[in-house]
């Protein structure tokens, strides 16, 4: 019956997609965006019905903002899909390797399966021996740390794929294909399950998955190089229901999960002591309670785009006419397909160049989601261009984000593997 079943499938989805582009576009192009309308961005069935065949380059020649939007979804759908119902691509350690950091080598084999690296302060089982990475619990900016309403800690994993293992250590160039995944994850209930891509983990490494122990994913940053952009594109993914917009009033969701009802009932004029994306920031990075005061966060530039920024209007509008299609194809998938839970995604935005020959360091270079940050990842760097962590106050008071290039700078197509924060140290130590 399972033929049947997806047969059925490949027949709604073309449906919905249809329905949702404008009698002008073509649901199944997977080039430009419609010519009637350039700030519509189409979507594609065979990214949902044949997810293992991503793109290895930007399709249509990268010619428009939409072709990097639909190159990123479809990267997306695949990593996150389960090929044998079980597993999902990007959590398979054979592909995708976790980064152990700490001077081990994350390239030799290991039986490591997905896994927070935090050790928890009641841990009775604490040796020498334990495994500890401070540095996957703090952001951009300083030694931040987030928690959510429920005052639980979010917790980070970076991966990387095998192919990285094969280029010689110390080279200065990463080749095309290059890709480098880092996630955030906050603890969920099992009835919570089926409203997020979760994971069970060790995170107070007794060496038991005990029955708390679920983490649901609130965020996903995807860097990947193509042959045309050796700089590598920059996207980044959320939970729906993370955050509000910081610079919108009478928002309906009540249940953010980083964001309280009375403060997100303020926006865009923050209550006095909200201090809307002010992390803890603890003495050192080992000190990171695993429980502690909630972080009240708000998204400040939503889809990553301040008004200025080069083609502002029509970046928001390619991110959003592309989430709002595939949003309508996810909610209507059956239960038992891996991508139905992706309905409770969103892009948030993507970032590259358009001259690569050119360094990133000028602005005016840069193209797609300008002000690009994840406000799990980036909390306090939303509006921290000189590395300053600015608490949101309202609108009158904006300054430019801290994005991906000003974090990962890039010089040039020969010298790309300085992008990558990891690449050094994925044998282990350097010394």
């Amino acid at each position: 019956m399972r033929p049947l079943k997806l047969s059925l499938l490949s027949a709604a989805i073309t449906t919905l997609l249809a329905c949702s582009s404008e009698p002008s576009g073509s649901a199944d192009s997977n080039n430009t965006a419609s010519s009637q309308d350039p700030m519509f961005c189409p979507a594609n069935i065979n990214w949902v019905t044949n997810p293992n065949s991503p793109p290895s380059e930007i399709p249509g020649g990268g010619q428009n903002l939409c072709q990097f939007y639909q190159f990123s979804w479809q990267w997306f759908i695949s990593l996150l899909n389960a090929p044998d119902g079980k597993e999902r691509t990007f959590l398979n350690e054979d592909r995708y390797a976790i980064y152990i950091g700490g001077g081990q080598n994350s390239c030799a084999p290991n039986t490591l399966q997905s896994k927070l690296f935090v050790r928890g302060p009641k841990d009775p089982h604490t040796t020498n021996e334990d495994f500890t990475a401070p540095h996957e619990m703090n952001q951009a900016l300083n030694n931040a740390v987030l928690y959510d309403q429920n005052g639980n800690i979010v917790l980070y994993e970076t991966r990387f794929d095998r192919g990285m293992c094969n280029v010689a250590q110390g080279s200065a160039t990463l080749p095309a294909g290059t890709t480098e995944i880092k996630t955030s994850w906050r603890k969920i209930s099992e009835k919570d399950k089926p409203n997020y891509v979760w994971v069970r983990s060790d995170t107070n490494n007794n060496g038991e998955l005990d029955a708390d122990e679920v983490y649901g994913m609130v965020g996903f940053h995807l860097v990947i190089s193509t042959p045309s952009h050796p700089e590598f594109i920059w996207a980044t993914f959320e939970h729906k229901y993370n955050a509000p917009d910081c610079q919108k009033a009478n928002q309906p969701v009540s249940d953010w999960s980083f964001a309280s009802e009375q403060c997100t009932a303020s926006l865009p004029y923050p209550d006095t002591g909200c201090n809307f994306n002010k992390t803890f920031d603890p003495d050192s990075k080992g000190d990171s309670p695993l429980e502690g005061p909630p972080t009240e966060v708000c998204q400040v530039y939503a889809q990553g785009t301040a008004e200025g920024d080069n083609q502002a209007e029509h970046n928001r509008a390619n991110i959003i006419s592309l989430n709002e299609q595939l949003n309508n194809v996810f909610k209507r998938m059956p239960t038992y397909n891996s991508l139905r839970v992706l309905a409770k995604y969103e892009l948030v935005g993507g970032l590259w160049l358009n001259d690569v020959a050119q360094p990133s360091s000028n602005r005016d270079n840069q193209r797609g989601s300008i002000q690009l940050a994840n406000t799990t990842m980036e909390t306090n760097a939303q509006q921290g261009r000189k590395f300053n962590e600015v608490v949101y106050t309202g609108p009158e008071n904006l300054t430019p984000a801290t994005n991906c290039f000003d974090c990962h700078a890039y010089s040039g197509p020969t010298k790309n593997a300085g992008v990558s924060h990891i690449f050094n140290y994925i044998h282990g130590s350097t010394k």
